[in-house]
């Protein structure tokens, strides 16, 4: 993994972590991550019960984040990468543990 490639992930990571201030963007996320599934904003909507237009915003600050990707085989539909989540999340794991190793 290149060190910008590393670099992007945390600072997605950053973002991930700053999403317990957001809780409409944690609730798509955590359900897109959950599902697996491609979908539509009127779909998420729909299944987690926020207004088409709380999912609209939501989405759109996802999007600027780097958290979710709009669909290349589904027009109008989002999908967030379970590995890259993951990937950054034991990152930060790994980076925590080697704080708190350190002696001082």
């Amino acid at each position: 993994m290149s060190e910008k490639q590393v670099t992007e992930l945390m600072e997605k990571m950053e973002a991930l972590q700053s999403l317990r201030r957001a809780p409409s963007q944690f609730q798509i996320l955590f359900h897109l991550l959950g599902t697996g599934r491609t979908l539509t904003a009127k779909e998420i909507s729909t299944e987690i019960e926020l207004t088409p237009k709380a999912v609209e915003r939501a989405i759109a600050k996802l999007l600027e984040k780097g958290l979710v990707q709009r669909s290349i085989f589904r027009d109008g539909s989002y999908t967030c990468d379970s590995r890259e989540v993951l990937l950054g999340l034991m990152m930060v794991a790994l980076n925590l543990k080697d704080k708190l190793d350190k002696p001082g």
